[in-house]
């Protein structure tokens, strides 16, 4: 294994994503993603764009916001260091629904659709161990979010 692929294979150890996968199967799915690089300020990605990737961030930080114009711009999360995003365009062919910006310079690890899919279908078991996970992490987002939104209605009342 090559020194790039070793540095990609310690943070997928470290990812609650891939923690259930075998070592062989981690180190396929490895194989399957590309780095990249985005300075501060450069867009990732941006709201209503057609996605077929999902990334992990190998270093750096990522800001994810509904507006990427910097005066109206608001500030959903800020992802560090293994967190992943995008994950719904490996899953739905349609619009991404925030725009990602690099928050500092950051390498990210990139996995477009078609490896993915192609992954879950040759290995099963570890397929279902990822998309579960995948599943609870947007389930968790989508409670987050309605929890918000349960608390604007709550404060729209009052005004």
């Amino acid at each position: 294994m090559g020194k790039e692929k070793a540095f990609v294979l310690e943070i997928f150890k470290k990812i609650a994503l891939f923690s259930d996968l075998e070592p062989k199967a981690l180190e396929e799915l490895c194989n399957l993603f590309f780095e990249k690089n985005f300075k501060e300020g450069e867009v990732i990605f941006k709201d209503e764009s057609i996605g077929d990737s999902m990334m992990i961030i190998a270093s750096g930080e990522v800001r994810v916001s509904q507006t990427p114009d910097p005066d109206t711009e608001e500030t959903l999360i800020i992802l560090k260091e293994g967190d992943f995003f995008g994950e719904m365009a490996v899953l739905e062919e349609l619009p991404r629904t925030a725009t990602a910006i690099a928050h500092t310079d950051v390498t990210i690890l990139e996995i477009n659709r078609m490896y993915f899919l192609r992954f879950i279908e040759i290995d099963n078991r570890s397929g279902v161990k990822i998309l579960l996970k995948l599943a609870k992490n947007i389930s968790s987002r989508l409670r987050e979010t309605d929890n918000k939104l349960k608390a604007f209605t709550s404060l729209t009342r009052w005004i």
